[in-house]
């Protein structure tokens, strides 16, 4: 399987990424859609199913809403710190925890969840579709599913600004080209992510992009002094067709029909 582990990374990637105007304004917009789009979709009180939830961000922010949330890792370091940070929010009540493998839920799990979360890990997966057949099979008739992955047009657009002219299409995914190690190395386009969820039954009821301005601002420095100005920019702008397409990220919600 060989999926990305981020045991022994885990305070880096604290660090490099929830830690940095990029995981907050990633977390801004996912949050956003999870409240308008996801979480009115529940029963009240439903559990809902983090699968590959890391240090428990967004699950935090779910359970500060009333639900109970599953939280999944591969890693039990991240687990840890997401352990000690629900305790610390008063949230431990909301809480269990389960590592492992996405693709070991399926036998895992007493029953499906009306609702799964899965952001930011498809892209780090050496069998994506694999995963993504997992979250299907952990997802009850009639749920929902946020799903979020980074995006290869967004990832190409960006080595194209940058400058970055030995590192675009199919490129992207070589080794030789690989220069930043917290940076996913696996960045999925769209319409084949789109295609795999169709295949299994599901159906994308909508899309938008994520950091669609944030990473292609030319004054860096607007990402720190004007965040809050730049965050009511991105939700904004990320439903908007051709922005939405050259986010970073790509989130979609999807369900399943009963």
């Amino acid at each position: 399987m060989n999926d990305t582990n981020f045991d022994g990374r885990a305070r880096k990637f604290a660090d490099n990424i929830y830690g940095t105007s990029k995981g907050q304004v990633r977390e801004a917009v996912l949050w956003h859609q999870l409240q308008q789009r996801f979480l009115p979709r529940l029963s009240e009180q439903s559990p809902i199913l983090d699968a590959g939830g890391g240090q428990g961000q967004m699950a935090r922010r779910m359970a500060d809403a009333g639900f109970p949330v599953l939280l999944n890792d591969l890693s039990g370091e991240m687990l840890t710190m997401a352990r000690g940070r629900a305790e610390e929010s008063g949230l431990a009540d909301l809480f269990d925890y389960l590592q492992g493998p996405i693709q070991a839920l399926p036998e895992q799990i007493e029953q499906p969840f009306m609702g799964v979360v899965c952001h930011a890990v498809l892209e780090w997966s050496n069998e994506p579709q694999a995963v993504l057949a997992a979250l299907a099979q952990c997802l009850a008739p009639g749920g929902v599913l946020s799903l979020a992955f980074f995006n290869h047009l967004g990832a190409e657009f960006h080595n194209l600004v940058a400058g970055n002219f030995d590192n675009l299409g199919e490129a992207m995914t070589s080794r030789k080209t690989r220069r930043v190690r917290m940076v996913p190395h696996s960045p999925l386009k769209n319409e084949d992510v789109i295609l795999w969820l169709e295949a299994l039954g599901l159906r994308v009821e909508h899309q938008c992009g994520v950091r669609v301005i944030h990473d292609y601002l030319r004054d860096k420095s607007l990402q720190r002094t004007d965040l809050e100005r730049l965050i009511e920019l991105e939700l904004a702008y990320c439903e908007r067709p051709h922005y939405r397409d050259l986010g970073r990220y790509t989130h979609l919600l999807v369900s399943k029909p009963e």
